[in-house]
């Protein structure tokens, strides 16, 4: 199904003033323009093929204006089709981005051209304070993210939430651009974005070595969970991003990693990760080395970052500092690693791959093999272990 959907409007379930049921392309056309604030469009069940489809319109507050399907999960999933440039995309043109609207419920799976080089993107976020919860995305194997924020210059701030999704299977795509989720770009990636992405569950997302890729600033990254992903959450671009209560199961699968740590100021805490096999830039967590005066697309050094009451299981590398990469010469600078546990057999918990790196060590607990760390023994028994956090809550199985 060759479909695609433009959002600007607000949208949700609510009471509502008035109905009307689509059958086609035109009963639709014509009910989106008649559309006011409360009023509810349904789209009958059924293929609608080759839609192009630019849902607008300006509701009022606790009035949204709502398209949905007939019967959930038999409309508003997109599948098995060879993909436009963007699938969903949370605006109508270059200026007319949306605000305060929701895409719920719905899905988008194995929707990709043959040829995977192709850049395409299943969904786009523009504009300001949208939400996209409790809907299903698996099977891309092309180049693009799955899903994408897009900043505005001269308005970055958009306070997107995106929430109880489940990121499925992704294939490794061979080449960089297979993240399942970013949020921002180098080219904005100093601006203030403050995205919250929470209670999402990602699963075996393959494609790169960034499952996330954060490139913005002041996003929250919480109760998300990653099971057997091949690649880590990393902090790519940007300052002072938060990533706390997050869960991360490798199950022992080859490459499966962590959080990745690049910039300022950032928050890393009360994590839980375990059973993780990568290294180096997918340890469990890991620090790059920086660039001289990088360039935004470059490596910014990791200053003042907080590291904080992560517990670290059974990890083949739990800690890793000085990440190399091309260019980048400075390590780590004014750390706080805090009151993390760490239990692991397989060999140094902490590894320096950069000795200058500048990392303080508050009340942490290590047990097992050696801490890695010079005048600091192991624990001699193993510390009480808290429960790990929660599952999140059932998505659709759309």
């Amino acid at each position: 199904m060759h479909r695609r959907i433009f959002l600007c409007g607000a949208i949700c379930r609510v009471a509502r003033a008035a109905e009307r049921m689509a059958t086609d392309a035109s009963s639709l056309g014509a009910a989106i323009r008649a559309a006011g604030p409360g009023d509810t469009i349904t789209m009958r069940d059924g293929a609608w093929r080759d839609l192009n489809l630019v849902f607008t319109g300006e509701g009022k507050r606790g009035r949204p204006i709502t398209l949905r399907a007939q019967t959930p999960g038999k409309v508003l999933a997109f599948q098995d089709g060879v993909g436009p440039r963007e699938v969903i995309a949370f605006r109508s043109g270059p200026k007319n981005l949306a605000r305060f609207c929701r895409l719920t419920r719905s899905s988008i799976r194995d929707f990709s051209p043959p040829d995977k080089t192709r850049d395409t993107k299943w969904l786009s976020l523009y504009g300001s304070d949208n939400r996209v919860d409790h809907c299903y995305f698996a099977g891309k194997t092309n180049l693009g993210q799955t899903m994408i924020v897009w900043l505005d210059r001269q308005s970055p701030e958009n306070r997107h939430r995106i929430d109880h999704n489940h990121f499925g299977p992704r294939p490794p795509l061979g080449l960089n651009g297979g993240e399942s989720l970013r949020v921002g770009d180098s080219s904005t990636s100093m601006l203030v974005s403050r995205a919250l992405v929470e209670e999402n569950l990602f699963e075996a997302c393959n494609g790169e070595v960034e499952v996330i890729s954060n490139k913005s600033c002041e996003n929250v990254y919480r109760g998300n969970r990653f099971e057997h992903c091949e690649g880590t959450l990393t902090l790519r671009h940007g300052n002072r991003c938060v990533v706390e209560g997050n869960t991360f199961l490798g199950g022992k699968k080859r490459n499966t990693g962590g959080i990745r740590i690049i910039g300022e100021d950032h928050k890393v805490r009360f994590n839980h990760l375990a059973d993780l096999t990568g290294d180096g830039a997918r340890a469990a967590i890991s620090m790059m080395e920086g660039i001289p005066n990088s360039p935004l697309f470059g490596y910014f050094e990791v200053k003042r970052a907080l590291v904080e009451g992560n517990l670290i299981l059974n990890c083949d590398h739990p800690i890793v500092l000085g990440v190399p990469a091309k260019g980048a010469v400075l390590p780590p600078e004014m750390c706080v690693f805090q009151r993390n546990v760490v239990i692991g057999q397989a060999g140094p918990m902490v590894q320096f791959l950069d000795p200058k790196a500048d990392v303080q060590w508050k009340d942490n607990v290590f047990f097992g093999s050696q801490t890695g760390i010079a005048g600091l023994a192991a624990s001699p028994s193993m510390p009480p272990l808290p429960n790990p956090p929660p599952a999140p809550e059932a998505r659709p199985g759309y």
